[in-house]
């Protein structure tokens, strides 16, 4: 794989053209050959990502991607449980058996489900945040969890597991509501979304800290909220996930990166070819040498335009994927970025559209690995150039078609292309003074034959 991380120029083939050179296609890095691509995400489903953010980027013709917590959704087949042993049987246990590493992540799954899916006022009231338990177990702070099991105990009552319709944890902040809710925005409202042409992406059931939970819950959250996504918008919008709080765990990344297509938490591990700078990371893509880089960045609320707009001109620099994560928007939500801030940015993004590629967030991976893993083969037919590229992906989810740039006679002006049952022309350019054309060629779906336009 190594030559294809060089760039693809091993894809080369050769034929006689008017100089005596022969013919090359390469694959662009970026559609149309742009310079670098954005992709515009969203977590939670908040309100005004959808009242606000939307429109905006409707206006501009930009896509987003919105990570949405399912269980929150009104229609929704899933919601918040605890997938294991019965809840009183852990509870028995744990009168005689302390909390240790091996149990650790059962008792705090079962610790949150009571929280978040019975809304338990003793769990609620106890001296830890049941959402925070694994870092408690990471910290080796098991006394806390032993705690408000033994609060549990000593209330007597009797609990049992159970996928309740999603209530609303109460933050500690003046009794207000979570920030991460959808506002009431039904499946029929997102069906509407997703023929703008936006994605729709797994945020998990009910925005669980999966490093805090057991294999059986994290697969319970992420496998059940595919499920209510292909369910309700489709397979598309089941291609990429985000794990709640997983950024940085290994054993997260374990669990879910074999299932699921696209993991926006583990980019390296999924892609030989690609690093990803997470939020928080402070390295400069530009130092980094592999053929891709996925750079994610965070604006909040206090996060400058200036700052906003640095990201992308380093990333035009480069040629990097800049993914940004954006969580509120207009006073709701976590880190509301404001409306106006938005506007302008989206407006300076719309500025840079000839040198930026606006994408979906499966879509700007799904073009990476597409160009990364195809073959190109190109040859001389007579007066005709013939190219294709094909790959070994799955075509049920790799339907993006790559741009080609192909060198042609120097006596060429235009030229016609066809493949299958589509013919178009495109002017001839030049770099360096070679002449080349520029074109969209579907991988898998046969030869793109190449002739002088007349």
């Amino acid at each position: 794989m190594k030559h294809l991380q060089l760039g693809l120029v091993a894809c080369l083939l050769a034929s006689a053209s008017a100089s005596g050179q022969a013919p090359r296609t390469t694959i662009t890095k970026w559609p149309d050959g742009r310079q670098a691509a954005i992709s515009l995400t969203y977590d939670d489903s908040t309100i005004n990502q959808f009242r606000v953010a939307l429109p905006l980027m409707n206006e501009r013709g930009l896509p987003g991607t919105f990570f949405v917590i399912t269980g929150q959704i009104p229609g929704s087949k899933y919601h918040p449980t605890f997938v294991g042993r019965p809840i009183m049987e852990i509870l028995r246990e744990s009168a005689t058996v302390p909390t240790n590493k091996s149990n650790g992540l059962e008792r705090a799954s079962m610790l949150r489900y009571l929280a978040v899916g019975q809304t338990d006022p003793t769990v609620l009231a106890s001296p830890f945040r049941p959402n925070s338990a694994g870092a408690q177990i990471e910290a080796g702070n098991f006394a806390a969890i032993d705690a408000a099991l033994a609060s549990l105990r000593e209330t007597g009552a009797t609990y049992a597991a159970g996928a309740k319709p999603y209530v609303p944890v109460r933050s500690e902040e003046a009794g207000k509501p979570n920030a991460a809710q959808p506002g009431g925005l039904t499946w029929d409202e997102f069906r509407q979304v997703a023929k703008q042409g936006h994605e729709f992406a797994n945020h998990l059931v009910s925005h669980a800290h999966t490093p805090g939970l057991d294999e059986a819950n994290i697969l319970y959250e992420a496998e059940k909220a595919r499920e209510d996504l292909r369910e309700q918008l489709g397979e598309k919008h089941t291609f990429s996930i985000e794990s709640a709080y997983g950024i940085h765990d290994e054993r997260v990344g374990r669990i879910l990166i074999p299932r699921f297509p696209l993991t926006r938490n583990w980019v390296a591990e999924s892609d030989e070819f690609m690093t990803g700078i997470m939020r928080g990371d402070k390295r400069d893509p530009g130092t980094l040498k592999s053929e891709y880089v996925q750079w994610q960045r965070g604006p909040v609320t206090a996060t400058t335009i200036d700052e906003m707009k640095s990201w992308v001109e380093t990333s035009l620099a480069h040629g990097t994927w800049l993914v940004l994560v954006i969580h509120g928007v207009e006073g709701i939500g976590y880190q509301p970025v404001p409306a106006e801030r938005l506007r302008a940015y989206f407006d300076y993004l719309k500025a840079q559209e000839g040198r930026l590629w606006a994408a979906t967030f499966q879509d700007g991976a799904k073009y990476a690995r597409e160009r990364m893993r195809s073959t190109v083969d190109t040859k001389q037919a007579g007066d005709a150039i013939e190219v294709t590229v094909t790959h070994k992906l799955d075509p049920k989810l790799y339907d993006l078609p790559l741009t080609a740039r192909t060198t042609v006679p120097s006596d060429w002006t235009s030229v016609q292309i066809r493949q299958g049952r589509q013919t178009r022309t495109a002017p001839v350019q030049k770099d360096a003074g070679e002449p080349y054309v520029q074109y969209a060629i579907a991988p898998n779906a046969g030869v793109a034959r190449l002739q002088r336009a007349r």
